[in-house]
């Protein structure tokens, strides 16, 4: 595998469109490649996944009054340009809404995504960004006709939380779960002045984007799961309980936890352990409750379990064809904790 910083140096954009020619290209990957992408039951090769794609059945479907209907281009469009760079994040969901047909699944996602969103930051725009990741997330949406989460209750069921798209695997293996965006770096680069621990850090790409961004990251992992490519050298192989409480609880460190897991007790004594002010949550925003905890949304645990902690910002991130996926953050609020 090339560097990583020789991929974003040599980075322009995708390879005729097509997400697997670029992850080949990309990563230098051989003709003949038997490696065997996993996630959860599944387990399928580039090629297999390939024939998959090509098919053209992988298709997200909405509906209109009772009709499923056909989704253009330009909605789709519209949906990613909310987390590209070079768009303010606020106007271009607002311009989603706007611009959409009423009653259309543009203006249903537009109208759920800004009933969500909670953000005092004020992100620039910027032009020089680069994020591979976003622009494959980019072509992925227009590959699957997705244009954004929806808020029924079929949609945010559990039952449907294991679904995977058969070229997820690949994007989680060389890049991770979920895209960082432009806005969703420069917020915990603005709370991190005193460093961030990226809990559970996977391969490392969001300690890199933020590194790149001059923010002191440390990276812990257990590494118990496998990724195709690594994107830092110096992740501490620790369990993340254990190493809070041999450093101070990471006082003074915003704690980063991007796609916790839901088994077991992990996520509950993970925060119990923690000594910071700050907490950061990318995951799972509506029910089917993917990421955090097995009985509950995030937010839920925090409003019954952390009542001394007032969540401060939840903003949208990208999300895959049938993921529903936010950044939240909570601060400790000393006034409560002292009622």
């Amino acid at each position: 595998m090339p560097s990583p910083d020789g991929i974003f140096a040599n980075w322009r954009s995708l390879v005729d469109n097509n997400i697997l020619a670029t992850i080949r290209t990309t990563f230098e990957l051989p003709p003949e490649d038997n490696y065997v992408y996993r996630a959860e039951s599944f387990a399928m090769t580039l090629a297999q996944i390939e024939e998959e794609v090509h098919a053209g059945n992988l298709k997200w479907k909405y509906q209109a009054h009772g009709q499923q209907i056909e989704v253009p281009s330009t909605d789709i469009t519209a949906y990613t340009l909310i987390f590209s760079p070079t768009t303010h994040t606020a106007k271009a969901l607002t311009s989603l809404h706007s611009n959409a047909k009423k009653g259309s699944p543009r203006a249903t996602v537009a109208e759920y995504l800004q009933s969500r969103r909670l953000s005092p930051f004020k992100i620039p725009k910027s032009k020089a960004h680069i994020n591979p990741y976003y622009d494959v997330w980019v072509q992925s949406c227009q590959s699957t006709t997705f244009l954004g989460p929806l808020p029924d209750p079929s949609y945010s069921h559990p039952l449907h939380a294991k679904q995977t798209h058969p070229v997820l695997p690949v994007l989680y293996h060389h890049f991770g779960c979920v895209v960082p965006t432009w806005e969703a770096l420069n917020i915990i680069a603005q709370l991190g002045k005193g460093g961030v621990i990226d809990m559970a850090s996977g391969n490392g790409y969001w300690t890199y984007m933020l590194r790149r961004m001059n923010v002191e990251v440390v990276a812990i992992d257990n590494m118990a799961s496998e990724y195709r490519t690594m994107w830092i050298s110096n992740t501490v192989k620790a369990d993340g309980i254990e190493y809070l409480r041999k450093n101070a609880g990471g006082q003074g460190k915003v704690l980063l936890m991007v796609y916790i897991i839901t088994a077991g007790t992990f996520t509950r004594r993970l925060l119990d352990a923690y000594r910071g002010d700050r907490i950061v949550v990318v995951g799972t925003q509506n029910r089917n409750r993917y990421t955090g905890f097995t009985d509950c949304t995030i937010e839920e645990y925090f409003e019954k379990e952390m009542t001394d902690w007032e969540k401060v910002c939840r903003i949208e991130m990208p999300s895959f064809a049938g993921k529903d996926e936010a950044m939240f953050i909570w601060e400790k609020n000393c006034d409560r904790a002292t009622t």
